[in-house]
C-alpha cells in the first residue's frame, strides 16, 4: 500500500494542532449545559464538523471525546474489513482526519449496511395508474389528517363540556340537562363523528380524561411513487389533454414520479462519501490525490457491498474559478468522475448523501449541483470556495466583497449623508449602539430602528410628534425624510445581499464564477457526468414557486432529448408558506354557514392590493362599549370595552378597586397590553384561546354575569365575557341562550329601580354617548307590554325605520300585532294586516301575504 498522507512509524496526527472545545449540539437552537463534555480534535475543525463527529461517535454529553483515538479505532476496523495491510488503517484514519472522507454512520457504530428496497421501474402504459394513484394518495392523506384533527377537536370539547359543568355528576353527563354537552355532540356528529366515540369521549370524562384517544398524531407510512420509465418520443404531444400535460402537472404538484430515460440497475447505498472539493489546490486538481482516496476508500466500498458516494463536484467547480455553465467546468467535471470511476472498485453514486456525513467533511455542494450559498452554515463568513476564488484579490477588494456579500453588521458605519444628518439631528452615539445591537442579533434594518431603540426624546429633536412617532411602525426611517432608495441601499450595506455575481468591486470572469446557472446549465453539466460515469447521476431539479406546469413538462422534455438516464422535477414552495402564519381571518370565517345561492349580476372591479407593514387603528375619541360588573370568587371585577365605528371590540379596562395595588397595576397594564394588540389587529380569537382555562386564583363562582356562573381565574372570565359578546361564542355560555338579556342590562337593579319595560328602545344605549337623542337606526320589534294595571297598557318601544318613536306616544297606544311572517324586502318580521295587504313597520314594503 502506497503511503500518501502518512509516513511509516510517524503518528497518522503528527503535525496537526489539537485543541479541547465544548461539545456542541448538532442542533444550533439546543441549549449548551454549563458542565458540556469537551472533544480534542483538531483546531482547524469548525464547529459544525465537531458536532457532527460527536453524532457519528453516538456520544452523549455525559462523556469526552478523544477524536484522534475513536479516527484511529475506525481506520483499524474498515482495515480489517476489507482485508488491508495496516498502513492502509493509518490512511484511511488521516485521510478522516483530513476531512477528506467520511464513512457513513452506520459504519461508525459497527453496523452492516443494508440495502433499501427500490421499486423497478414502471413502463410508459402504466403512467396513467400511476399518477391516478399519486393524486389519489395526496387528496386522501390530506383529508384523512384534517378529518383527524377536526374529529379531535370534536371530542375534546366534550370532553370539556362535561368537566367544566357546574351541576351534578348526573346532570353533567347528561346531554338532556347538560346544554353545552348537547351543542358539542351535535357539532361532533354533524362533523362525522362516529356515535362510539362520542360515548367513550363522555365516558373518559366520567373517568376525569379530557384527551381525546389515543392515535390521532400517528400517521400512516409513507408510500414511494415507483419511477416510470420513458422514452424521447414520449415528449412529442405536448397538447392539454395529453399524458405528458398530465405528467408535468403531477411533478410540478406533487414532485413525483422520478423519469427513467434508460434502464437503470439499482445501486448499492453509499458506505463512505468523498468530498472532492477537498482535492483543488492553488493550481487546481490534484489528481494524484484524487487518485489515491479513490483507490483506497472504493476498496473499503466495495469489500462493505456499498458504493463510493461524491459530494463537492459544485464547490470543485467554484474552486477552481470556473463558471459553472462553462465548457471548461464540464471538462473538469467529466475527468474527476473519469479519474474516480477507473480508481475505485466500487460504483460511484451521486446521490443525496447522509446529512450527517456531509455535515462532517463540511461539504458546500452535493450531488452534481451547483454551490448552494456562498456564505459558510455559521453565516458570519464566506464558504472556503468563496474565499477560495478571492484568494488572489488584493486584501482591499476581498474586504468589499466579504461586505456587499456579508453586510458590515452595523449602521453606524455606514458613510452616508443621511445618517450623518440624524446625528446632527439628535440621533446619539448611544441610539446608533442600540440600532447595531439589534442588527448583531438578526433584526433587519426596518425593524433595528424602533421606537425601543431610538426613544421618543430623540424623536422629538428628530422632528417627530408624539403621533408621527407612535404611527411610523416599520417606516420610521422614512418618517425621519431618508429616502426609501437610501433605506434599501442601507439594508444591503448593514446586512450584505448573500451574493457576489453583482459586486461590481471584483472583476467580471470572477462574478461568472458566483453567477447561479439556469436549468439547462444543470442539464449540460449532468449530461456531462453521466458520459464519464456511464451510469445515471441522480439528478434532481427543484424548480422555483414561480414555474409553471409547462416549465415542468419543458424541462423533463429537454432531459430527454438530451439522453440523460434519469431526473426528478419539483417545485419549490413560495413564500406565502410564510405568509400563511400572518394572515388574520375573519371569525365568520371560521364556523360552518348556510349559505342561500342567489343569482346577482356583480360589477368586476379590479383592485390593487398593496401590502403593509401592521399600523395601530385609532379609536374614535367618543367611543361606544358597555361596563359589566360582576363579581369572581367573591372578588368585584369590573370590565369597561371600547368598540370601534363598526362595533369590534377596540379596548378594554379591568378595575378591581379593592385589591391590593400591585395587583391593580399589574391588571391594567395587561389591559392596555391587550387593548394595543387589538388596535394593531391581533385577532380576539387568538387571546379567546390563549387565556381561556387559565387557572389562578381569585376563581370560583361567578355573580352579576347572565352568561358565565363560574370561571377557574379572572382572565378566565374576562375572555369568556368578550368571546360571548363579540365572537358570539355561545359554547363558551354557561346558561342556556333563552334565560339571558342580550340587551346587556341586568335584571335586578333594573327591575327594582327603574320600575319599566327594559325593552324601551332608549335604554338600550348610552344616553350620555348618544348625548339624549335616541339614533334614527335604532328599532324594538315586538316589544313586552308590562302587565295591565288601572292606567292601561304599557307604551310600545316600536317604530318605524328611519324615525324614532315619539317621546310623547300616549300611554293607551296598542302594541302592534305582527302577522308573523319575515318581510320579503327587508327580512324583518314586522308585517301587519292592512286589509287585504301585508305593510312592513320596518321599510314600508306592501303586498298580498305569502301564498296568498
Amino acid at each position: 500500500m502506497q503511503r500518501r498522507l502518512t509516513r511509516e512509524n510517524v503518528p497518522f496526527s503528527e503535525g496537526l494542532n489539537l485543541t479541547e472545545r465544548p461539545m456542541l449540539p448538532f442542533d444550533p437552537d439546543a441549549e449548551i449545559a454549563d458542565n458540556a463534555s469537551v472533544i480534542l480534535a483538531p483546531e482547524c475543525w469548525s464547529d459544525r464538523a465537531a458536532a457532527a463527529f460527536a453524532v457519528l461517535n453516538a456520544a452523549g454529553f455525559d462523556q469526552d471525546i478523544d477524536a484522534i483515538g475513536a479516527i484511529r479505532a475506525l481506520g483499524e476496523r474498515l482495515a480489517e474489513a476489507a482485508s488491508m495491510e495496516a498502513a492502509a488503517a493509518e490512511e484511511l484514519a488521516a485521510s478522516v482526519l483530513g476531512r477528506e472522507a467520511c464513512p457513513v454512520p452506520a459504519l461508525w457504530g459497527g453496523e452492516v449496511l443494508t440495502t433499501p428496497g427500490e421499486e423497478p421501474a414502471l413502463p410508459a402504459e402504466a403512467l396513467a395508474r400511476v399518477l391516478d394513484s399519486l393524486n389519489g394518495r395526496a387528496m386522501s392523506d390530506a383529508a384523512a389528517n384534517v378529518g383527524a384533527r377536526i374529529l379531535r377537536d370534536r371530542l375534546e370539547a366534550i370532553g370539556l363540556a362535561c368537566v367544566n359543568c357546574e351541576g351534578g355528576s348526573e346532570e353533567c353527563f347528561d346531554p338532556r340537562r347538560n346544554r353545552a354537552l348537547a351543542r358539542a355532540i351535535r357539532a361532533a356528529r354533524r362533523d362525522g363523528a362516529p356515535d362510539a366515540m362520542i360515548e367513550r369521549a363522555i365516558a373518559r370524562a366520567r373517568q376525569g380524561v379530557t384527551a381525546p384517544e389515543a392515535g390521532f398524531a400517528s400517521s400512516p407510512a409513507p408510500v414511494s411513487t415507483p419511477p416510470v420509465r420513458l422514452g424521447a418520443d414520449f415528449f412529442d404531444t405536448m397538447d392539454g389533454g395529453s399524458p405528458v400535460a398530465r405528467l408535468a402537472e403531477a411533478m410540478w404538484t406533487h414532485g413525483a414520479p422520478t423519469l427513467h430515460f434508460a434502464e437503470l440497475e439499482p445501486a448499492p447505498p453509499a458506505a463512505v462519501i468523498l468530498n472532492l472539493a477537498s482535492f483543488i489546490r492553488s493550481d487546481g486538481l490534484d489528481d494524484d490525490a484524487l487518485v489515491h482516496a479513490a483507490t483506497l476508500w472504493g476498496a473499503v466500498a466495495h469489500a462493505l457491498h456499498g458504493s463510493l458516494g461524491l459530494a463537492g463536484l459544485g464547490a470543485a467547480i467554484t474552486a477552481c474559478r470556473l463558471a459553472y455553465d462553462s465548457d471548461d467546468a464540464r471538462t473538469l467535471a467529466g475527468r474527476i468522475m473519469g479519474a474516480v470511476r477507473n480508481a475505485s472498485l466500487a460504483r460511484i453514486t451521486l446521490a443525496r448523501p447522509d446529512s450527517i456525513a456531509t455535515a462532517f467533511l463540511d461539504c458546500e455542494s452535493v450531488g452534481v449541483h451547483p454551490v448552494a450559498a456562498i456564505t459558510a452554515p455559521s453565516g458570519d463568513d464566506l464558504s472556503d470556495c468563496a474565499r477560495a476564488v478571492l484568494s488572489e484579490l488584493p486584501e482591499a477588494l476581498q474586504a468589499k466583497a466579504r461586505i456587499h456579500a456579508l453586510g458590515s453588521g452595523s449602521l453606524a458605519s455606514l458613510k452616508a449623508d443621511w445618517v450623518e444628518a440624524l446625528a446632527r439631528q439628535g440621533v446619539d452615539e448611544a441610539a446608533f449602539q442600540r440600532i447595531d445591537a439589534a442588527i448583531a442579533e438578526g433584526a433587519p434594518l426596518r425593524f433595528a430602528v424602533n421606537r425601543w431603540t431610538l426613544g421618543p426624546e430623540i424623536a422629538r429633536r428628530c422632528g417627530l410628534s408624539p403621533d408621527q412617532f407612535d404611527a411610523a411602525g416599520g417606516q420610521l426611517l422614512e418618517a425621519l425624510g431618508v429616502d426609501p432608495v437610501d433605506v434599501r441601499a442601507a439594508e444591503r450595506h448593514v446586512h450584505g445581499t448573500g451574493a457576489l455575481d453583482d459586486c461590481l468591486d471584483i472583476p467580471a470572469d470572477l462574478r461568472a464564477v458566483f453567477a447561479a446557472p439556469d436549468q439547462e446549465a444543470r442539464l449540460a453539466m449532468a449530461e456531462a457526468v453521466e458520459a464519464a460515469l456511464d451510469a445515471a447521476c441522480g439528478l434532481e431539479i427543484a424548480l422555483p414557486g414561480s414555474a409553471t406546469i409547462l416549465d415542468a413538462g419543458d424541462l423533463a422534455a429537454s432531459a430527454a432529448r438530451r439522453g440523460l438516464k434519469s431526473i426528478a422535477i419539483r417545485r419549490e414552495g413560495e413564500a406565502l408558506y410564510d405568509l400563511l402564519n400572518t394572515i388574520e381571518f375573519d371569525g365568520g370565517d371560521y364556523g360552518r354557514r348556510d349559505v342561500i345561492a342567489e343569482e346577482r349580476v356583480i360589477e368586476r372591479v379590479v383592485e390593487k392590493v398593496v401590502e403593509r407593514a401592521a399600523s395601530r387603528r385609532k379609536l374614535p375619541d367618543r367611543r361606544k362599549g358597555y361596563i359589566q360588573k360582576a363579581t369572581v370568587g367573591g372578588h368585584k371585577v369590573y370590565l369597561h370595552t371600547g368598540e370601534f365605528e363598526d362595533g369590534e371590540l377596540g379596548e378594554i379596562f379591568i378595575d378591581m378597586h379593592k385589591e391590593g395595588a400591585a395587583f391593580r397595576s399589574l391588571m391594567n397594564n395587561f389591559a392596555i397590553s391587550i387593548s394595543i394588540g387589538l388596535q394593531y389587529g391581533v385577532p380576539l380569537e387568538e387571546y379567546v384561546d390563549a387565556y381561556l382555562f387559565t387557572r389562578f386564583e381569585p376563581a370560583g363562582e361567578v355573580d352579576g354575569n347572565d352568561s358565565i356562573t363560574h370561571a377557574t381565574s379572572i382572565l378566565d372570565y374576562i375572555f369568556r365575557e368578550l368571546a360571548v359578546s363579540y365572537l358570539d361564542r355561545e359554547d363558551l355560555a354557561q346558561t342556556d341562550a333563552d334565560q339571558r338579556d342580550f340587551a346587556g342590562l341586568g335584571r335586578g337593579v333594573a327591575e327594582e329601580k327603574l320600575g319599566q319595560d327594559a325593552a324601551d328602545a332608549a335604554s338600550l344605549i348610552s344616553k350620555g354617548f348618544s348625548r339624549g337623542q335616541l339614533p334614527d337606526n335604532v328599532v324594538m320589534l315586538g316589544a313586552r307590554p308590562a302587565a295591565a294595571d288601572a292606567t292601561g297598557p304599557a307604551p310600545s318601544a316600536s317604530g318605524a325605520a328611519g324615525a324614532s318613536a315619539p317621546a310623547s306616544a300616549p300611554a293607551s297606544a296598542p302594541a302592534p300585532s305582527y302577522h308573523g311572517e319575515p318581510c320579503p324586502e327587508c327580512g324583518h318580521f314586522t308585517l301587519v294586516e292592512g286589509g287585504a295587504e301585508l305593510i312592513c313597520d320596518a321599510c314600508g314594503w306592501s303586498g298580498p301575504p305569502p301564498g296568498g
